[in-house]
């Protein structure tokens, strides 16, 4: 029977949307599974909440199987769940706007609760309105939100109770993770990543923070490191450039340049446009953070931060672009590490001495619902409407951009100095007007004047060198003083962590029992071991301490180097290595500095044992060879290895500041052992080693006691 023929041929008829809608609406409109969490935590903002904490949890710290988002908002209560939460795109937060606390809402479509979704295969959310006895308790099983039901026919389990344990606000409890997908330590960083950056580090127009009254806690178990409070590196809060003002409708932009924390320049009533052209996105701020990312430039953070450039560079590259902010929450993607949504790098590369590249600045355009209605959000949440008002804000954004670019490229060195612009220090040395007086006087031809302009030239070029080897001792120095730093502060967190170990153990025996506790014996022995390395390598840091730096002293240099073995007795153990000894049985007795020779044995094992284990593998064996042969004003080391030795191509670049081949290497160890070579002789590298690897000749023949 064809049952069209009964239905009648007009009416009225409902849309019965199927229950997969739910699941549609977190899978399709949220791009993956950090955005889904953002959108949980913008929830937690328009409830009013002060702080917010995101939890993993789970048997396995490293792979948790469970997320919790807690708030202390106002909470719901039943009639809010019911007629709001329930109800998928309801419009109670559009019609008001703003929170009862007066915040603008970050969610105005009502599916940002279903980015759970993505997330677990079920919730159970517990929520109390403030100022209530009772609170309410749902649980949403996604399962039930199949193909083959009917959204009015899924029912949801909803129940009021005391809940004593909540004083106000929301529980989000999202089971089965792994179930959905396995969460990664990348994926981690990519969430922390994302919620440091979701409310606005940056000020307004009046100097105050866009959002001061809400925090973010990360609680990660597995990951200490990402755990606590979420904020940005402290690096990117002090660039070398800031220029933050605001650009008004008619395009007049007011604002302020710092370079290095100080004011540079005021710009009041400054015309970014042509006569009578207007902003037609509307007024918005900004404020542009930039950095010189060579040597120079991140040589003031290294010393700060005691972090190498290649690292340093990294937290920039993490942190760097364009982000746009509606009232004091990021738009999504903007700002995305590696998104060029501006073409800054095209642009740079047209004119790279001018222009700042996307991997130079962190920035932000600061908008909002009221100023600027025409930017609204795409229906996918990802990023705003293409429309022209958005084409407006990337062109009057660039016009500002280009105000501090010029700023920039006139306080910014272009090119070296030349030999005869020499600084204060070295002014005694300046042989100008003494060869301009001579040529006065004698004339260009007289052989005088010949043998001074000689002379005033190769004065110069040692002056030049002079200048040179100045800068790298204040270098030295500076990295002296991060050392004196490290040795001193770090002796008493060792003293607690020692401390905290034995009394754990205690603890534990005392819980658990004598038998019990034994089993985890292996760890506490592992533990101590570590503790003992970070001990060994203070020690070795003492003799380079302010006090001891440089002191000359008589000692076996056999001695020395078996210290700097002792050292790494530990890793040379763990990747078994064998390590063969070639010197004169007699002691090698010298006098000098005693810090600088471990300084530079040190830096060369270091490096041998870790491209040994990069060649090798991880635990494979490996071979190091040092033989130390006496010289007739001193003593030679050659140290070589069987690892993969230095590419040709490097072999020039190996002993330059900042270069390196470790993922993490800041690129110092060759530089500065090099460094501390020039007072005795010559550190090169050897493409003749005994061993297959690489091999490095230490040349000590000056200053050694012979």
């Amino acid at each position: 029977m064809n049952t069209q023929n009964e239905l009648p041929s007009s009416g009225h008829a409902t849309m019965r949307p199927r229950a997969r809608l739910i699941s549609l609406i977190g899978d399709e409109l949220i791009s993956d599974e950090p955005v889904a969490v953002v959108e949980l935590v913008k929830n937690a903002y328009d409830a009013d909440a002060t702080k917010v904490k995101v939890s993993f949890e789970g048997d396995n710290p490293l792979d948790p199987d469970t997320l919790i988002i807690e708030d202390n908002g106002h909470g719901m209560d039943l009639p809010v769940v019911l007629s709001g939460w329930f109800e998928p795109g309801t419009i109670h937060k559009k019609a008001g706007q703003r929170t009862p606390n007066g915040r603008p809402y970050q969610g105005a479509k009502g599916i940002g609760r279903f980015a759970a979704a993505r997330l677990s295969d079920s919730l159970y959310m517990e929520t109390k309105r403030k100022g209530k006895m009772d609170g309410v308790t749902v649980l949403l099983d996604w399962g039930l939100f199949s193909d083959d039901s009917y959204l009015d026919e899924v029912s949801i389990v909803y129940e009021v109770e005391t809940l004593p344990q909540l004083k106000h606000g929301t529980i989000l409890r999202l089971d089965n993770l792994r179930s959905r997908r396995s969460w990664t330590e990348k994926d981690f960083e990519e969430l922390h990543n994302r919620l440091s950056r979701l409310i606005s580090p940056f000020q307004n127009s009046s100097g105050q923070a866009e959002v001061s009254d809400f925090e973010i806690e990360l609680d990660l178990p597995g990951y200490p490191t990402l755990t606590g409070k979420v904020e940005p590196h402290e690096i990117t809060t002090k660039p070398k450039y800031k220029l933050s003002g605001r650009v008004s409708a008619e395009g007049i932009f007011t604002g302020r340049l710092e370079i290095d924390g100080k004011l540079h320049k005021k710009f009041s009533e400054e015309a970014l446009g042509s006569k009578g052209e207007t902003v037609i996105c509307g007024s918005f701020g900004v404020e542009i953070r930039a950095w010189d990312r060579d040597l120079p430039g991140l040589t003031p953070y290294m010393l700060e931060y005691n972090l190498g450039a290649q690292s340093i560079r990294g937290i920039l590259n993490n942190y760097s672009g364009v982000s746009i902010y509606r009232d004091g929450f990021r738009v999504h993607p903007y700002g995305e590490k590696g998104l060029d949504w501006l073409s800054l790098d095209t642009r740079s590369r047209q004119n790279p001495t001018l222009r700042l590249a996307n991997n130079q600045i962190i920035a932000a355009l600061q908008i909002s619902r009221d100023n600027n209605p025409g930017l609204p959000d795409r229906a996918n949440r990802e990023g705003l409407v293409h429309n022209d008002q958005y084409a407006a804000l990337k062109e009057w954004f660039i016009r500002i951009l280009a105000h501090l670019e010029a700023e920039r490229y006139e306080v910014r060195p272009r090119e070296e100095p030349k030999p005869e612009e020499l600084s204060s220090l070295f002014e005694p040395f300046d042989m100008a007007l003494v060869v301009k007086e001579t040529k006065d006087q004698l004339g260009v031809k007289h052989p005088v004047t010949k043998l001074v302009t000689q002379k005033e030239g190769e004065i110069r070029e040692g002056v030049k060198r002079l200048q040179e080897h100045y800068s790298r001792v204040l270098l030295a120095a500076g990295l002296g003083q991060l050392i004196d730093r490290v040795v001193h502060e770090i002796g008493a967190p060792l003293a607690h962590v020692n401390r905290a170990v034995n009394g754990l153990e205690k603890d534990l025996k005392d819980m658990l029992g004598a038998h019990r506790a034994n089993q985890l014996n292996d760890r506490f022995i592992n533990i101590r071991s570590y503790l003992e390395r970070i001990h060994a390598h203070r020690d070795w840091l003492l003799p380079r301490a302010a006090g001891k730096r440089g002191r000359t002293e008589s000692f076996v240099v056999q001695d020395e180097i078996q210290g700097n073995l002792d050292l790494f007795s530990s890793l040379i153990a763990k990747q078994g290595i064998e390590v063969e000894r070639k010197w004169p049985k007699d002691p090698l007795v010298v006098h000098m500095s005693r810090s600088n020779l471990g300084q530079i044995v040190a830096n060369l094992l270091d490096n041998s044992i870790y491209w040994l284990t990069h060649h090798h593998g991880d635990g494979k064996g490996g071979k190091i060879q040092i033989r130390l042969s006496q010289l007739k004003h001193g003593f030679r080391i050659l140290l070589s290895d069987d690892g993969s030795g230095v590419p040709p191509e490097d072999r020039v670049r190996i002993f330059d500041p900042e270069f390196s081949r470790k993922p993490h290497g800041m690129g110092l160890g060759l530089f500065i052992a090099r460094q501390v070579m020039d007072m005795y002789g010559m550190l090169r590298y050897r493409d003749d080693g005994p061993l297959s690897g690489a091999c490095f000749e230490a040349t000590f023949e000056r200053k050694v006691g012979h």
